[in-house]
């Protein structure tokens, strides 16, 4: 089938969002840190990274997303904290024509944190959760880790209409591929998470997405095939 350049919609935020994740970000930053200008500073290269012209799904958007739906489970997380600061930098380093953006972006988190006086073991914590999220590997992973993973992966679980332009968004994001190695590739991706026995770690995101993600991920496999 040929691509559908119809309703790419980007995953898009406003100013007035821009401006509260901001405040929310330089919260978290702030915990340890005895320099309020480096914090704005680090802040500044977090969102200018995530508001980059070439993502068109993995950008501020996708962190608003991830940061609304971990507060649906502040109740079972126990380092809410730890787990807002792996939201921010999992994807702070994308640059799809690359294949390490998962370590990037844990170096990138390591150095900020470490200059923010933040605790080893909190730092260490963030970089083993933003570096499983490059085959989505839950080994050594805690219940905030796995619930990151699955939260992470909640667009698969998405309603039809939204996983549509979702998956034109990933495409946008790869238009360098041509599209015969595109859909290879991608399927692949998608097979692999459809050949699992369960695509979410966490009892209550498998409960609440596991059934649509499965249809979602197998409709888009026979689109490309």
């Amino acid at each position: 089938m040929g691509e559908d350049k119809n309703n790419q919609k980007n995953f898009l935020f406003d100013e007035s969002v821009a401006a509260n994740l901001r405040v929310n970000l330089k919260k978290s930053l702030s915990k340890f840190a005895a320099n309020d200008a480096r914090v704005s500073q680090f802040v500044d290269v977090i969102i200018d990274k995530y508001c980059e012209k070439e993502r068109f799904y993995h950008n501020l958007s996708h962190i608003e997303n991830l940061l609304t739906a971990a507060e649906k489970f502040n109740d079972k997380i126990t380092d809410n904290e730890s787990l807002r600061l792996a939201i921010w930098f999992h994807d702070v380093i994308y640059q799809p024509k690359k294949q390490n953006n998962e370590s990037e972006s844990a170096k990138l988190a390591a150095e900020c944190l470490g200059e923010l006086n933040f605790p080893r073991d909190v730092i260490e914590k963030i970089e083993r959760v933003i570096l499983a999220t490059h085959k989505h590997d839950a080994a050594g992973l805690d219940f905030d880790g796995k619930l990151f993973l699955d939260l992470d992966l909640g667009i698969l679980g998405a309603k039809p209409e939204i996983y549509h332009n979702y998956k034109q968004a990933i495409r946008r994001e790869y238009s360098f591929v041509p599209w015969s190695l595109y859909r290879r590739s991608r399927a692949h991706i998608l097979a692999n998470f459809l050949g699992r026995e369960f695509i979410y770690l966490t009892d209550k995101m498998r409960g609440r997405f596991e059934a649509a993600a499965r249809a979602n991920v197998a409709n888009e496999i026979k689109e490309l095939s």
